[in-house]
């Protein structure tokens, strides 16, 4: 199993469209082959800053999520609303079952 922990600001200004998009790419997202978890938050101290957790069955489920049309649009859509760099970290861990 894979957990994606992923952490971006929103450049100023741009912190409702950014959780927009991130709303459109997890409805569409909850729903694919190997997804068990698939969440974005904003951190209680800094509001402007949006966490991702990703829990994946496998590395070819993650694969295929990064290959999905909407998740490239998303990628690249924020890009525009993020201040710096997005931070991605991918761990695998155990099944718990």
């Amino acid at each position: 199993m894979l957990v994606a922990l992923g952490r971006a600001a929103a450049a100023p200004g741009h912190r409702t469209r950014l959780v927009d998009a991130a709303r459109a790419v997890t409805a569409a997202t909850r729903s694919d082959d190997g997804c068990i978890s698939y969440v974005f938050a904003t951190d209680l101290d800094e509001p402007d800053v949006v966490v991702s957790v990703e829990v994946w069955r496998d590395q070819g489920a993650l694969d295929a999520h990064m290959a999905h049309d909407r998740t490239r649009e998303f990628l690249a859509a924020v890009s525009g609303l993020v201040t710096g760099e997005p931070v991605m970290s991918i761990h695998d861990v155990p099944d718990p079952a």
